[in-house]
């Protein structure tokens, strides 16, 4: 393909005025944490860029936006030597597709925490996972801080940003204007998971929220963006629940010992524990019939922590789960002392588990040896029977990174295939599944990741086959900045963009 001109990048500095503008963008903190450094390090500036540079060639039919949000401090934190990954602000990255051509533009979500922060000129809140340095907050600030920095995803004619400690935040799917709180039409009042599922029949969004031991379900109608069903579980303990799944008559939540406790974060104490004792018969799991609203609990079969969910689907009576498990999450109960990132987060595994509804039984086993993270799958597959995972690897512990290769789990062939990214790319994000136009099998389609090169401290972004997955990717595109380690993101195709685009316009 012909070589595409140099790309041209614009800074847009956000709207509140009052923060002078960094020298470098490309953020240094004097700290040895590993969730400010190497491919979680700080980019300071929003950027925009058009016709970056292409390595191999964009498949035409490949048309419309990645969107892929990062955990990305604004501000020094208050304590850097506590801070941790979770806490970081959110900056959306949007990566725009379209007859073979790339574009990309970054943006802060601006919360009314984050305005404030932004006149006050610095870091304001303590930090809730670790614990921090507490103070009374100034006058004028908001209760809490919504940092906006879990996922990212189109629903309802916006560009909605995901955090579970508040509201989505809305903006403009392609200007990335942040609007403000999004509350489904007055159907939710305090927050929502960053986890939800599209029905593929209805194109439903179903989610819940968790707020202490009480989960509350919801389905929003695509049509409206009202809530149309919601149902209340209490399920005892103040669980973080950060995932669920569903499959054609069921919600499925698991209920583990890793806990939120707002009380120890008010201490200024690590906020996210461990703690056995809530659930002394182990993890469990809950089945609520989304017809119904009957639920049934399971016992799991251990203390694990789920981390995240591939798919569930039904056999009959029995309901199959696929996910990733680890072993525990968070600091113990009793302990005043951050663990390092690995003793936090011990590497995780896919694992099944099968759940005869008629007569209670449970078994499970696990899928793949290979320590990895971020599963996904082909999201029409959702709530039905599925053959392939995706999943990035997460197999070196290294100090500096999380990620460290793509993977792709066969459940008929029961095979894991791994592949390196080409040298010296490394630290994959979240791989997002986009099929192709009128795709003919479950992985007709293309795997989108970004990747940190160490050598030059930016993101690139690469576009695989996913039916056919090698080291060597059909499109290596070169971004001029960092996208710091983020969680999720999700693909929108064009005409989803240009629906939405449409009616903000109509609406103002």
């Amino acid at each position: 393909m012909n070589t595409p001109p140099t790309p041209v990048v614009a800074t847009t500095p956000l709207s509140v005025s009052s923060q002078a503008r960094p020298v470098d963008p490309d953020q240094s903190w004097p700290t040895g944490n590993k969730w400010l450094r190497g491919p979680f390090a700080p980019w300071a500036e929003e950027s925009a860029g058009y016709d970056l540079p292409v390595e191999g060639a964009i498949p035409e039919d490949l048309a419309g936006a990645l969107f892929r949000i990062s955990s990305n401090p604004r501000f020094q934190p208050r304590n850097m030597d506590r801070y941790h990954w979770w806490e970081g602000d959110g900056m959306v990255a949007a990566l725009y597709l379209r007859d073979g051509r790339a574009a990309f533009r970054t943006g802060w979500v601006a919360t009314d925490s984050m305005r404030f922060e932004v006149e006050q000129g610095e870091a304001v809140y303590s930090g809730f996972v670790n614990g921090g340095t507490p103070g009374r907050l100034p006058k004028g600030a908001p209760r809490a801080k919504n940092v906006a920095n879990t996922n990212v995803g189109v629903f309802d004619d916006h560009l909605l940003v995901y955090f579970e400690g508040g509201l989505p935040t809305a903006m403009h799917p392609e200007t990335l204007e942040t609007f403000g709180t999004y509350d489904f039409h007055g159907g939710i009042d305090v927050l929502c998971t960053a986890h939800h599922k599209i029905d593929p029949v209805t194109g439903d969004m179903l989610f819940f929220a968790a707020t202490g031991p009480v989960i509350t379900w919801y389905r929003a109608e695509v049509k409206t963006g009202r809530v149309v069903d919601s149902h209340t579980i209490d399920v005892g303990v103040p669980v973080l629940m950060h995932d669920f799944v569903v499959s054609e008559n069921y919600a499925i939540f698991f209920v583990a010992p890793n806990l939120l406790r707002l009380d120890l974060i008010a201490q200024g104490r690590p906020g996210v524990v461990w703690d056995e004792s809530a659930l002394p018969h182990g993890t469990q799991i809950v089945l609520m019939d989304r017809r119904t609203h009957e639920v049934k609990w399971y016992e799991a079969g251990g203390m694990f922590a789920p981390t995240h969910f591939y798919n569930a689907y039904e056999i009959g009576d029995e309901v199959v789960i696929d996910m990733h498990r680890v072993s525990r999450i968070g600091t113990p109960a009793d302990s005043l002392t951050p663990l390092g990132s690995h003793e936090w987060f011990p590497p995780g595994y896919a694992w099944q588990w099968r759940i005869d509804t008629a007569t209670g039984k449970v078994s499970d086993r696990r899928v793949s040896g290979i320590a990895g993270e971020f599963p996904k799958i082909n999201d029409v597959y959702t709530g039905v029977r599925n053959r392939y995972g995706y999943f990035v690897t997460t197999r070196d512990l290294a100090p500096e990174t999380m990620s460290d290769g793509l993977a792709r789990h066969d459940y008929v062939k029961d095979v894991t295939t791994v592949l390196e990214g080409p040298h010296p790319l490394t630290s994959p994000s979240e791989p997002v599944f986009v099929p192709r136009a009128d795709a003919r099998a479950e992985d007709d389609g293309y795997l989108l990741t970004l990747w940190w090169n160490p050598e030059t401290g930016l993101s690139e972004l690469l576009v695989h086959d996913a039916s056919d997955l090698v080291t060597q990717p059909l499109a290596r595109v070169r971004l001029p900045v960092r996208v710091p380690f983020g969680f999720h993101g999700s693909w929108a195709d064009q005409s989803v963009l240009d629906r939405s685009v449409a009616a903000l316009r109509d609406a103002r």
